[in-house]
């Protein structure tokens, strides 16, 4: 599940004399692979003939698509279209067109730069790579392709040269939906977002106005884990009106709730084309698991104690998100999948926005067969503390089918008591009362655990008067 850029190894626009036409134009006009790197290093690298011209490049045409990726090298369409463009600048513009269209992975930089601003944080090698860390992508060490991604909307001018972004410059060229749109529409709950994909939907077979029972209704069908029928007026349709996504009629008086009323979308929906709008779970969640998160939790169980690996890990892994659904969190990142972890462990970033936003780690072990017995270490808990604090969780659950050692616990006491870190340790017994009795457990022992770690940092100093 990590998240990449592509590759632009040598291909900056300091590299490419600011013009990455010159770099097409010697594809379109030398005959073969060995006279295309010859006059590349002619131009670009005083002469030297040498791995950059003659591997880094075709690379990074490849990964970005200008190339079709076949030998000899040859433009793709999307080369062709940045390499006829007038000018320096407009072929920059194409260039981060196509890179960005149709969202994506690339769009995460974008998101980074974004956060980075609102942050008043300086956009720099490090900073930029922390942010996209964060947002799930995965940088090698000591790579610049965050950087030179960054230059190129620059060049673009569709960032400013400190490398915040100009969002009306980026929705005007590359089209669809802009980042501002864009940063608003991930900001909605699942549930919502999957609202407004209905709705979005029907705009285009239908003529509005639409029934919400219709869509409520498709809403139940397809993601009946997201959705309380009780709480939809409150939790999904008031939101989006009052944000200016919908707009709603005909609503019986004295039913303000549920499926009443009809619904369209406002211009703000309708400006977003149709294939800009994910919701968000749908690309963080594979579709093996959102197919099987209806399975009831005593199935789960089931497989979760049981000896088959495979089926162990898979219901870890549902363990793990009915876990966040049923905190009202939202699921954004796989850190690890059950796959990776020889079926032991799975590892989940989630996110909230109750009354504040919120951020938490989620890391999930079972211990089968003769391991029954293993108990969570410190050593393990530590190793969590570090991955909270670089991806800036503000709560860390670990769920375990056995126990935790006194050591461990003693250590995250002692952490929620220094930090603003806090913890909640699901162990064998809460576990398998969860499985038993549903929802119920988890919010009652998270309640719990709230009012211990309250006790915790009673000791934290406040300011005096």
């Amino acid at each position: 599940m990590s998240k990449r850029l592509p590759s632009f190894n040598d291909f900056s626009p300091v590299i490419l004399c600011n013009d990455i036409r010159l770099c097409l134009a010697v594809v379109r006009d030398n005959p073969d692979d060995a006279a295309i790197a010859q006059e590349w290093a002619r131009i670009f690298f005083d002469g030297t003939l040498n791995k950059r011209a003659t591997t880094n490049i075709p690379a990074t045409l490849s990964s970005t698509k200008l190339s079709t990726g076949k030998r000899p090298l040859e433009l793709s369409n999307f080369g062709k279209e940045v390499l006829s463009a007038p000018s320096p600048r407009e072929a920059a513009q194409v260039f981060c067109k196509g890179l960005l269209a149709g969202g994506g992975d690339n769009w995460l930089l974008i998101d980074a730069l974004m956060n980075l601003e609102k942050k008043k944080q300086l956009v720099t090698k490090v900073s930029l790579k922390a942010e996209l860390a964060s947002l799930g992508v995965s940088l090698s060490t000591g790579t610049t392709d965050h950087t030179t991604f960054k230059n190129w909307l620059i060049a673009a001018e569709l960032a400013h040269p400190n490398g915040y972004i100009r969002a009306d410059e980026i929705k005007r060229v590359v089209g669809g939906i802009g980042p501002n749109e864009r940063d608003e529409f991930l900001s909605l709950s699942l549930a919502q977002q999957v609202f407004l994909q209905e709705l979005r939907k029907e705009h285009e077979v239908s003529q509005p106005p639409f029934y919400v029972s219709t869509l409520v209704t498709r809403c139940l069908s397809n993601h009946a884990y997201l959705f309380d029928e009780d709480q939809f007026a409150k939790d999904v349709r008031k939101p989006l009106a009052d944000a200016g996504w919908i707009e709603v009629t005909g609503l019986a008086v004295g039913k303000q709730g549920g499926r009443s009323g009809n619904v369209q979308g406002t211009k703000k929906l309708l400006d977003i084309p149709l294939d800009d709008i994910h919701p968000d779970f749908d690309q963080v969640v594979p579709s093996e698991l959102r197919s099987k998160l209806q399975i009831p939790l005593s199935e789960i169980s089931v497989d979760l104690f049981g000896a088959d690996k495979h089926k162990a890990g898979l219901a870890l892994e549902l363990l793990s998100l009915r876990m966040i659904l049923d905190l009202g969190l939202s699921p954004r990142h796989f850190r690890l999948r059950s796959s990776q972890t020889a079926y032991a462990e799975v590892d989940l970033i989630a996110e909230g926005a109750h009354l504040l936003f919120s951020r938490w780690t989620f890391q999930c072990k079972r211990y089968g067969g003769a391991e029954k017995a293993t108990k969570v270490g410190l050593s393990e808990v530590a190793k969590e503390v570090g991955i909270a604090v670089f991806s800036r969780a503000h709560v860390i659950v670990m769920v375990t089918t056995s126990d935790f050692s006194k050591d461990a616990r003693n250590y995250a006491a002692e952490v929620s008591r220094a930090t603003p870190l806090q913890f909640v340790f699901i162990d064998g017994k809460v576990l398998k009362e969860y499985l038993k009795k549903g929802s119920q457990t988890l919010h009652a022992h998270f309640h719990s655990s709230a009012t211990d770690v309250m006790s915790l940092k009673r000791s934290q100093p406040l300011p005096s008067a």
